[in-house]
């Protein structure tokens, strides 16, 4: 019994750890991968702590130029949440594979396990900002629509 209490915390502290370790905000230091990571990672737990919490965290890295095209936040959080974008809500698992990497831009294909077992891709567009308190920073410039398994690279 004691044994079962003790592994019950150590794996809460561990789970805790991890959720904090991704509790980060847009930075030059970040690499491009990291930062698609970041994302997916959140939107896998998109209700932790709070609900929608992922969806705000992926926001956090939405380029200046893509929200002009993509917000307010609750317009955000509506496509997310439509048949496109949904499956990245709560998905299982994810993969993400470089497609392109130079010093400004960086694509990636980026496939997932949706909460119902289907298997999606995207293709995952991400660039440094050019200016502003955020310049330097790698942030979401676009994600494409769902793709075919084979069409994502």
């Amino acid at each position: 019994m004691v044994r079962a209490i003790l592994i019950a915390i150590v794996m809460s502290v561990a789970v805790t750890s991890g959720a904090a370790a991704e509790n980060l905000e847009p930075s030059p230091e970040l690499a491009p991968e990291r930062v698609v990571a970041i994302q997916l990672n959140a939107l896998q737990r998109n209700d932790e702590p709070e609900p929608d919490a992922g969806i705000l965290r992926t926001w956090a890295f939405v380029h200046p130029d893509n929200k002009r095209f993509t917000g307010p936040i609750e317009r955000f959080t509506a496509m997310l949440k439509g048949t496109g974008y949904g499956p990245l809500i709560n998905h299982r698992r994810h993969e993400i594979q470089t497609v392109v990497k130079r010093d400004d831009i960086a694509v990636f294909a980026v496939t997932i396990v949706a909460d119902d077992g289907r298997t999606i891709a995207y293709q995952w567009q991400v660039s440094k900002v050019a200016s502003g308190p955020l310049a330097g920073s790698w942030m979401t410039i676009g994600v494409s629509p769902p793709l075919a398994v084979d069409k994502a690279i």
